[in-house]
């Protein structure tokens, strides 16, 4: 099992299923649970464990991204294909021949509207957080009324919680309690990432913002 090893802003070290999680630097990062393959060469062994490492991280989010992507659902192509696509071409580093992913690159949703501006993570107190951010309104896309989307990753446990509509952009801050009371992080074994974002709703059509890493709850 993974472990906190520095307080409830801290990192995360251990192991979460097929995850391995580690800090370098201060920074979380993820690869998988050593194992060779026989068969293949290096370079398709690094692209199946890349996969494998982007599939299990992002798996407890599916009802998230089938939401925030859920304009490039093509035929046969879901939400979660665009998003395991550019958690491959942007979250995943070599290091020491061997993928490594980095939570804080993951995303929740994209889209065209005008993302996040000055987005900042508020203290957890008891269960509740805040989020505050500055409201960019009629920069580009953004308009007053365009509404949240927050998901909340709890990687230890591999649950998600998510709100969606709750604030609109013009509100500047945003309160979000979490339905996991009590949530002990000064004695729990992982991160609580937190991912935002925008969406709009327009002449019935509904257009996502890029979403945000906003940093970690627990670590």
């Amino acid at each position: 099992m993974g472990k906190v090893t520095d307080g409830v802003l801290g990192g995360i070290s251990g192991k979460v299923g097929n995850l391995v999680f580690y800090q370098v630097d201060g920074e979380t990062l993820v690869r998988t649970k050593p194992g060779g393959r026989s068969g293949t060469s290096a370079l398709q062994s690094y692209n199946q464990q890349a996969f494998a490492l982007v599939q299990e991280f992002l798996s407890p989010m599916k009802r998230e991204l089938a939401i925030g992507f859920a304009a490039f659902k093509i035929g046969t192509k879901r939400g979660i294909d665009r998003a395991k696509s550019l958690m491959l071409r942007n979250g995943i580093y070599p290091q020491d021949g061997v993928p490594v992913l980095h939570p804080q690159k993951a995303m929740v949703s994209s889209g065209d509207l005008t993302g996040v501006e000055d987005g900042v993570l508020g203290a957890l107190v008891a269960a509740s957080f805040s989020i505050a951010w500055t409201p960019n309104s009629w920069d580009g896309s953004a308009r007053d009324g365009d509404k949240t989307f927050v998901a909340v990753y709890d990687t230890a446990a591999q649950r998600v919680f998510s709100v969606k509509g709750e604030a609109y952009r013009k509100q500047g801050t945003q309160m979000i309690a979490l339905p996991w009371e009590p949530l002990d992080l000064g004695a729990g074994e992982s991160g609580v990432y937190v991912y935002f974002s925008f969406y709009s709703e327009r002449s019935s059509k509904v257009v996502f913002s890029d979403s945000v890493c906003l940093g970690r709850l627990g670590g």
